[in-house]
This record gives structure tokens, sequence and C-alpha cells, in this order.
């Protein structure tokens, strides 16, 4: 399936992640670890969470008031 963004976007984000791997070699390599162990659970909600955008709570929808 092809990418939804622009072949500017996906190459903008192919350099950033070359300088991230680059610049930071342990930590890429503990991130690539850490989004193979979790891909069954997306990729969307793993970002949200290393982000502080959400709880697992909130993305299981049990998120109390």
């Amino acid at each position: 399936m092809p990418a939804v963004a622009s072949i500017e976007e996906l190459r903008e984000v192919d350099g950033r992640v070359k300088e991230f791997q680059a610049s930071y070699p342990e930590a890429y390599q503990a991130l690539v670890d850490l989004l193979r162990k979790y891909r069954r659970v997306g990729y969307k909600n793993v970002a949200k969470l290393l982000m502080n955008e959400s709880t697992p709570e909130k993305l299981k929808g049990e998120a109390s008031s």
C-alpha cells in the first residue's frame, strides 16, 4: 500500500531518521527494538505514548473522569 505522504515528505523524514541514527546510534537502536517488539500495538499508539499524548487507559477507552 503506497504511503499517503508526498515523496518530498518521505525523503525529509528519511533524512531526519538517518541523522538521528548517525547522531545517537544506541538510542536509535533502542527505539527500533521498541517499535519491533510492539509493532502489534500499532505505531500510532506507540507514538502517542512516546510523546506523552495519551495513556494506555485513554487508548483503550478506559480513562476515568
